[in-house]
């Protein structure tokens, strides 16, 4: 299980995931979804804390997984690139007690979308998704500043590249969901 020291779980959180898991054998992460500061909203792919890791899929990838920037988002890649599915229960949740990002000002995750190879137009949409959705400037400068450095060749080996396959699968993935969301905009008059 991946948490965080700032995250209060229900009693039977882990045991309800593990029997969904168990229902499901392709399922390789599963997580509910962070309640944080009484906002709840519906996610999509488990994120941070809360998520428990099929340790089958762990013997598949080598019994760990990479420490670089994005390795969080390199298990449900990796789990997807192999076949397995990633699951958000919605209806489980618990609570994320401090607002997350801000033990890192979100250079990291900057640096994670260079890292795992997020198509520059999607690093781009997600500046300016966190740049609607926040009162303040520290996300999205944060993720600029993140993606800019690690892309501007940072010796730091934390923001190394992954290998070029999962970089290429996470762009195509990106490029579909771009080209779903570009299709959905114009056929509703938006675009």
């Amino acid at each position: 299980m991946i948490s965080g020291d700032d995250c209060i779980y229900p009693p039977n959180y882990v045991e309800s995931l593990i029997s969904r898991m168990s229902d499901n054998v392709k399922i390789a992460v599963a997580s509910g979804r962070p309640n944080q500061s009484g906002v709840v909203s519906q996610e999509r792919s488990p994120s941070g804390s809360g998520r428990l890791v099929r340790v089958s899929f762990l013997h598949d990838v080598g019994n760990a997984f990479p420490i670089r920037a994005g390795w969080e988002a390199w298990l449900l890649f990796k789990a997807v690139q192999m076949g397995f599915e990633t699951k958000v229960f919605n209806e489980l949740t618990y609570a994320h007690v401090r607002p997350r990002g801000t033990s890192h000002q979100f250079t990291y995750w900057g640096a994670a979308m260079y890292t795992l190879g997020y198509h520059p137009l999607y690093a781009v949409g997600r500046v300016v998704r966190s740049l609607i959705k926040t009162t303040s400037l520290n996300a999205p400068i944060g993720l600029l500043r993140g993606y800019l450095a690690a892309a501007l060749g940072s010796s730091d080996p934390f923001v190394a590249p992954f290998d070029p396959s999962l970089r290429k699968f996470v762009s195509i993935q990106q490029r579909r969901e771009i080209g779903r969301v570009a299709v959905s905009a114009f056929s509703h008059g938006i675009g």
